[in-house]
C-alpha cells in the first residue's frame, strides 16, 4: 500500500496537503472547518452537532456530499460520500488508527496523532480506486477524532 502524508504546507500553518490528492485550509489553528480541494474541485468541511461529532461536506455549489457520523459506544462511525455507505473502523486498539472500509474491503488505513506537522498517515490499497475528495474527507475527520482523544487523555500515538 502507498504511504500518504497530510503535511503542513511550509510557510502556510493553515494549510496542509496530501501529496497526488489535494489540501486542506483550516479555517484558523483551532478551527472545526476547513477547505478541501483536489484539482479544480472544491468542498467544504465542517463539524456539526452537539459535541461536534458529526462531520459534513459541501460541494462548491452547497450541495451535501459527505456526512461522518461518530457510533455512540465505540470509536469510528459511518461514513457517506455520494451514494456510497462506508464506515471509519478502528484498525488499532491503541492508537488513533482506522480503516476506512466499504463493506469488508478495506479502501485506506488512516493512522491519526493529532496536532503537529504530520497529523495524519495514510495507507491506500489503490490511490487511483479512491476519490480524492473522499480521502480528503476521511483525513479530516481522522485528524478531529486523534485531537479528540487527545484532548480527552485518549491513547494517542505521538510520533509513531
Amino acid at each position: 500500500m502507498p504511504e500518504l502524508e497530510l503535511t503542513r504546507v511550509p510557510d502556510d500553518r493553515h494549510c496542509y496537503a496530501v501529496d497526488g490528492v489535494g489540501t486542506l485550509r483550516l479555517d484558523g489553528i483551532w478551527s472545526r472547518s476547513a477547505t478541501a480541494e483536489a484539482g479544480q474541485r472544491s468542498w467544504r468541511v465542517s463539524r456539526i452537532g452537539f459535541r461536534k461529532r458529526a462531520v459534513e461536506a459541501t460541494d462548491a455549489a452547497g450541495a451535501l456530499v459527505g456526512v461522518f457520523k461518530a457510533s455512540g459506544k465505540r470509536r469510528g462511525g459511518s461514513l457517506r460520500w455520494g451514494e456510497d455507505e462506508l464506515a471509519l473502523r478502528p484498525a488499532s486498539a491503541w492508537r488513533e488508527r482506522f480503516a476506512l472500509a466499504d463493506g469488508e474491503r478495506e479502501l485506506a488505513v488512516l493512522d491519526g496523532k493529532g496536532w503537529g506537522k504530520r497529523p495524519v498517515t495514510l495507507s491506500v490499497a489503490d490511490p487511483d480506486a479512491v476519490d480524492p475528495g473522499l480521502l480528503l474527507f476521511a483525513t479530516f475527520v481522522v485528524r478531529g477524532l486523534a485531537e479528540d482523544a487527545a484532548a480527552t487523555g485518549g491513547a494517542v500515538a505521538a510520533g509513531s
